[in-house]
């Protein structure tokens, strides 16, 4: 490490990132642990890869084993930093030196332009639109989730991108970035209403919408603002639970020849959905993607 810092010094700025693995039990003290010894920055990550999905409103769940990572100036003596922690029998499993980068850029090493069928792409703004693209959603990782890239996501992407679209009016309830509805309504959709009980879903949805120039047909609002309606779509990407648990309120907003298209639900809670729309829906077709399935139905 020292080396490749002096190869650094003088001509880049460096930063030194330590990581402690830990219980989450243990989590918040360690996080002040780091901001004690000077720590510029605290982010905790999952070791394992076991996302968690939309928690409820609230709340902030952590994995049951966490990575706190620390990040400091270059000039802090971080070997004395890291021989306190570990006095402390604290598990400092890595120390790292790193060039300064462009941060607010790093996720494009992960995103990309996507196509979700023959016709739509998503396309982050730092790309040019690929020419195979007819219709290019254009659309930057932010706060809140949504780019396409879940499978959860992307099923009912690739479902709207098989529709005939003929200005139909759509739900999208749980619409995280807006990705569906803005989707929607790229393809030939006319409105749509967005519903998310996270306030900045509903900035991200905006701002999303006046990227893509599509803000005077969409209306975002938390749910305490939503008046129900009727509508030829109803998109609910949120998970199986909450499905369960909003079959009324989502059949309510269903127009009579209507379709209804379900996703966040794993395979093994797939007939628990079914059940609680049997009779008031007849399934009519299903993706399934990575252990996760789509279900559209119309109504009986």
């Amino acid at each position: 490490m020292a080396g490749f810092s002096g190869l650094l010094l003088g001509v880049f700025v460096y930063w030194h990132k330590v990581t402690i693995s830990a219980a989450e039990s243990d989590a918040d003290q360690i996080e002040e642990h780091l901001w004690e010894s000077g720590a510029l920055s605290v982010t905790l990550t999952d070791p394992l890869d076991a996302p968690i999905y939309e928690p409820g409103p609230g709340e902030t769940p952590l994995w049951a084993a966490v990575d706190i990572c620390g990040l400091y100036e270059q000039d802090q003596d971080i070997t004395a930093i890291v021989a306190r922690f570990e006095s402390e029998g604290l598990n400092v499993s890595q120390v790292e030196t790193m060039a300064e980068r462009v941060w607010e850029r790093e996720w494009l090493t992960q995103f990309e332009p996507m196509p979700f069928g023959p016709r739509l792409w998503i396309v982050p703004t730092e790309y040019e639109v690929p020419s195979a693209a007819e219709v290019a959603l254009r659309l930057d990782p932010g706060l809140a989730f949504g780019t396409g890239t879940h499978a959860t996501t992307a099923l009912i992407l690739e479902w709207l991108d098989r529709q005939t679209w003929r200005q139909q009016s759509v739900l999208d309830y749980g619409a995280g970035s807006g990705v569906l509805g803005i989707a929607a309504l790229l393809l030939g959709a006319g409105s749509c209403r967005a519903v998310d009980t996270d306030p900045q879903a509903i900035t991200a949805t905006n701002e999303n919408a006046a990227l893509n120039k599509v803000e005077q047909q969409i209306v975002a609002t938390l749910p305490e603002a939503f008046e129900p309606a009727k509508y030829d779509v109803v998109l609910a990407n949120i998970l199986a639970a909450p499905l369960v648990t909003l079959a009324q309120s989502l059949m309510d907003c269903l127009a009579q020849d209507g379709m209804l298209v379900l996703s966040g639900i794993m395979s093994s809670q797939q007939v628990m959905v079914e059940q609680a729309y049997e009779g008031r829906v007849r399934f009519v077709d299903q993706f399934e993607r990575d252990g996760w399935v789509c279900l559209v139905a119309k109504r009986c």
